[in-house]
Order: C-alpha cells, then structure tokens, then sequence
C-alpha cells in the first residue's frame, strides 16, 4: 500500500494519537485523585462521627463514676477497717487453743499443775510450768515432748524436781521453764 499522505500530516496524524493517549491517561489519573479524595473524604466522615458518639459514652461514663466515687470511697475506708482488724485478729492469741495443744502434748503419766497466761507469756519471756509425774521417766518423756514441740522455743529445761503429794498418784513435781512461740500456736 502506497502511503500518498504528505510528511507534516503523518506528523500530525502521530501527534493526535498521542495527545488522545495523553488525555485518556490524564482522565485516568484526575478520575483516580478524585475516588481517592472521595474515599479519604468519607473516611474522615465516618471517623468524626464515631470520634463524636464515643466522647459522648465517655462523658455519661464520667457523670455516672461522679455518682459512683463516694460510694467507693467508702469500699476504700471499709476495706482498709477491715485490714486493720485483721492485723488485729492475727495477733489475738486464744488461751484454749494453747491449753488444748498443751494438753496433747502431756504423755500418759503427767498431768499439768500451775500454769499462768497472759500476753507477756507469748513475748519471748520465759514462763514456768509446773507439773506432776507418776515417775521420773514420765519426766524425761515431758521434757522431750516439750522440746520437740512448735509450741515453746527451744531450750525447754528443768528448772526443779521434787516429791509431792499434793495430787493422789503423782508424787514427782518439777518446775519446767519454756518460751512460748506465738508461730507455733
């Protein structure tokens, strides 16, 4: 095929092709800012709202704490009442628990005599307990008793042994000097 069309107009025929390329991709690129600016537009749209509607959750939670903190501030002062008084109870020391712990400690052939508690007892202070025995085996095993005991901080020692007849059965009296600890009741 003889092409008979003159240079400047196959020029121009090339150009036009061109600027129609140019302008179908220009129209691309306007229409592609334009979706984005529409989708960023909306965005922002939607986030204001919701930024919007959860300021105002927060400002009815705000009120509703308001009503709300002198009650807890009451919790607070009761909850620390109460840790007061715990601390309290856990330094009350129950004379009967002690006697009861005492009393299974006693081997078969003793019995206790004089015994005196009170809070200096459970201070560190050394306490005397008298007791009576059938013989002085029945001595031994109630020292050992004692000194293996939680009950009393060791050395458990005889202070003094004697005869007696003050209880029927139980002529061995001795004098025992321990330590009470208060962990071990």
């Amino acid at each position: 095929m003889i092409n008979l069309l003159a240079t400047e107009r196959k020029d121009e025929i090339k150009a036009a092709r061109v600027n129609v390329i140019l302008v179908r991709y220009t129209t691309i690129v306007v229409m592609a800012f334009l979706f984005i600016g529409g989708a960023l537009f909306v965005s922002h749209a939607v986030l204001t709202d919701t930024m919007a509607y959860n300021e105002s959750i927060i400002e009815s939670n705000d009120i509703k704490a308001d009503v709300y903190s002198a009650t807890q501030q009451q919790i607070n002062g009761l909850s620390a009442k109460l840790n007061d008084t715990k601390a309290i109870l856990n330094q009350e020391i129950r004379y009967s628990q002690v006697l009861v712990n005492l009393g299974q400690l006693m081997p078969p052939g003793t019995v206790l005599g004089d015994l005196t508690l009170n809070t200096e007892s459970f201070s560190g202070k050394s306490t005397e307990i008298k007791a009576y025995a059938k013989s002085t085996d029945e001595v031994a095993l109630l020292q050992a008793a004692f000194q293996n005991s939680p009950l009393f901080i060791p050395p458990v020692t005889i202070k003094d042994t004697g005869t007696s007849q003050e209880i029927d059965g139980y002529p061995v009296t001795l004098t025992i000097s321990v330590i009470l600890n208060r962990a071990g009741i």
